[in-house]
């Protein structure tokens, strides 16, 4: 599994925070599936080259966010019913930049009607629809 994990001690992102996102990432594309097996802190701590601390940081923050678990004799697999944990979460990050969207909008006085137009806009383009509401 860590073959994947790619961590820069010098990219100023914490090494425990790029692991949760691409841990995090794996999960919601398919990388890893419901069950499979992390390795254990230690060996991902020496095959990373960090600190155990580090990965232990790591798994909690996954751990809270429900995406892994711990499993006494088995050790630290991803969770069950973790694509729609995933998803959930993916709903909630949108519902946030949406949120940022419309005061962003307010600030700069671009009216309601206004982003709804480009909403509508958006949405036709990316469903190839070649008319608007209005013309419909």
């Amino acid at each position: 599994m860590a073959l994947w994990l790619d961590v820069d001690g010098r990219s100023g992102v914490p090494i425990y925070v790029q692991i949760v996102g691409q841990v995090r990432r794996a999960v919601e594309v398919g990388g890893l599936e419901a069950g499979e097996r992390l390795p254990t802190v230690r060996a991902l701590a020496e095959e990373l080259t960090v600190a155990p601390n580090t990965i232990v940081k790591a798994y909690n923050e996954l751990q809270r966010m429900g995406l892994i678990e711990s499993r006494p004799g088995v050790g630290t697999v991803v969770a069950e019913g973790v694509e729609e944990k995933a998803r959930e979460q993916r709903i909630e990050a949108l519902n946030e930049r949406l949120s940022e969207l419309v005061r962003d909008a307010v600030g700069l006085g671009i009216s309601e009607d206004d982003l709804w137009g480009r909403l509508d806009a958006e949405f036709d383009r990316f469903y190839g629809r070649t008319a608007s509401r209005e013309d419909a």
